[in-house]
């Protein structure tokens, strides 16, 4: 196996956990000291099929890098099978089988990569990350497919928008608290209080402020300004939380004909860094809500319209 390259230029800051499937103990060991000081975890090395597929289920790594050759019945590519069905988590081959009858068995499961022995180190490290970032796009537009069929049926608005936000949440990599909330602007229920955002759905429990005037917190700068806010701890910004557990947010404004109607607020890692690819994610989310309500208003328009005339 080619070792040679190094990769302390390629080196990155993450929270990824990959699960090393690979019958060779010792170079299984040399890909995690490599996976290491290249900034990813190792959730486990190791050798058959049967434990590959185990330990996905117990560890749930974020990809799992296979060889395809193991001990024990069951090869690679049937536990690459298994896994992509039972747990649509990403696979990227790393084997010394390069012949056309291999790889049009592997190709069925559609993974994310592919690497022959003898490898170079910067290749599988660039080649993970574009798998990473491959998978999570197709998450993305999984989950903007499912949104725009939630806000298609005939349900209430508010089980929409509570749909909408355990989507959100879902994305692999994403989001690395299971934590959120979808603020409106509800001039109707507040009117004392113009332009405050009223907490309309949430998950991971009860949301920390239930109002947010504008200009307050986090979710308050986004309303304000129109523009996204993150922060990555909780800074001297954050006026009315109540949670002091470790912690950032990303605060997202939900926009339509230059004016911010509500925010989407989701809970981050501490220490999390800003992501434009993050940021245009959750921009289509709040699109969706932004076209919903628009919509809301233009019947509520006509139906005030058709009374005002009767």
């Amino acid at each position: 196996m080619e070792t040679s390259t190094e990769i302390s230029d390629v080196k990155v800051s993450s929270g990824i956990k990959i699960l090393i499937v690979e019958d060779e103990i010792v170079v299984g060991r040399d890909i995690e000291i490599k996976l290491k000081k290249a900034g990813y975890g190792v959730s486990d090395i190791c050798s058959t099929g049967e434990k590959a597929i185990e330990k996905v289920g117990q560890f749930m790594p974020d990809l799992v890098l296979m060889d395809i050759t193991l001990a024990g019945e069951m090869d690679g590519i049937e536990a690459a099978k298994q896994i992509g069905e039972l747990y649509q988590i990403p696979i990227v081959y790393l084997t010394a089988h390069s012949d056309l009858a291999t790889l049009d068995r592997a190709k069925i499961t559609e993974p994310f990569g592919y690497i022959v022995k003898p490898f170079n180190v910067r290749d599988l490290i660039i080649t993970i990350a574009m798998a990473l970032y491959k998978h999570k796009m197709q998450m993305k537009l999984h989950v903007i497919n499912k949104m725009l069929r939630v806000f298609l049926q005939q349900i209430p608005f508010e089980e929409k928008l509570n749909q909408a936000i355990h989507l959100m949440v879902s994305i692999p990599r994403l989001f690395l608290q299971t934590r959120g909330c979808i603020f409106l602007i509800d001039e109707k229920e507040y009117e004392s209080l113009p332009d405050c955002l009223v907490a309309k759905a949430y998950i991971g429990g009860e949301p920390e402020c239930e109002t947010v005037p504008i200009g307050e917190c986090l979710c308050g700068l986004a309303l304000k300004t129109g523009e996204i806010v993150i922060a990555g701890i909780i800074d001297n910004r954050h006026t009315r939380h109540r949670d002091d557990s470790p912690h950032g947010h990303y605060c997202v404004p939900i926009k339509a004909n230059n004016r911010v109607l509500g925010v989407i607020s989701v809970y981050l890692a501490e220490g999390y860094k800003r992501d434009v690819g993050d940021e245009n994610i959750l921009a289509s989310f709040a699109d969706i809500i932004a076209n919903e309500l628009v919509s809301l208003q233009k019947q509520n328009a006509i139906l005030s319209q058709f009374f005002y005339l009767q």
